[in-house]
């Protein structure tokens, strides 16, 4: 559909509904503007929500049994094991901008915020050969074909992205047991929300992928506090 892509104020001060452009191959028609990327912001996302985790983290740190922890902490430590736990969050944090960077800075270049469905798509594909017809190739969107593409989708953007809850999983719980099994449980409710929230449309996930994130972000925190007691930073 083409048309104006601004909203535009009526003779009677009303706001005209947004009419996005689309290019004839199916794609939003994006102008200079739209089109964001920031080498600031994608830095931001990475340790930002990092340092959100581990102050979350400490919630675990003082409300448990801290003495406890301590002293399975200096054990690690006495066999340089605080350097895997070290090596867990550098990991981390690598699977967090191998996240973020297509998305910041090249999935704003060919579709907006407000593109919906077309989000879901983690590949724009073209046909090739004689005589190919111009027309991007996306997931089917709508009806059930469309709630499966996205449940699917929910489980690939799980393997994406929970690497690093895997192995906090067993080194976390190695030090906080009771917590690490309230974190699975939230990771768990939370993926679940993620999917079935998928199927409605995009955006229907939203709750379910702050909960999941958010209990891998406290996981990694737990990790870097093992990391840094190991080191014998005290605090």
């Amino acid at each position: 559909m083409k048309g104006g892509a601004r909203g535009q104020v009526g003779g009677r001060g009303k706001q005209r509904p947004v009419v996005h452009r689309m290019k004839s191959d199916g794609m939003p028609d994006m102008t200079p503007e739209e089109k964001k990327a920031s080498i600031p912001a994608l830095i931001g996302s990475v340790f930002v929500p990092f340092l959100i985790g581990f102050g979350l983290a400490h919630i675990v740190w003082y409300g448990g049994d801290t003495d406890i922890y301590r002293v399975i902490i200096a054990e690690l430590a006495l066999k340089n094991q605080h350097w895997v736990y070290f090596a867990a969050v550098v990991f981390g944090r690598t699977i967090a901008f191998l996240n973020f960077y297509p998305a910041m800075m090249w999935k704003s270049q060919i579709m907006r915020g407000k593109s919906g469905n077309l989000r879901a798509n983690p590949f724009i594909y073209k046909m090739i050969g004689d005589n190919p017809l111009p027309n991007k190739i996306v997931f089917e969107d709508e009806g059930d074909i469309g709630a499966y593409n996205r449940a699917n989708r929910s489980t690939h953007h799980m393997v994406e992205n929970f690497g690093v809850f895997v192995i906090g999983l067993y080194m976390a719980g190695t030090v906080f047991g009771p917590p690490m099994f309230v974190l699975t449980c939230f990771f768990c409710i939370g993926r679940i929300m993620h999917q079935v929230g998928y199927t409605t449309k995009y955006g229907g996930h939203g709750i379910g992928f702050t909960i999941s994130l958010l209990s891998t972000l406290i996981t990694e925190g737990l990790l870097f506090i093992v990391a840094l007691k190991g080191f014998g930073v005290n605090y």
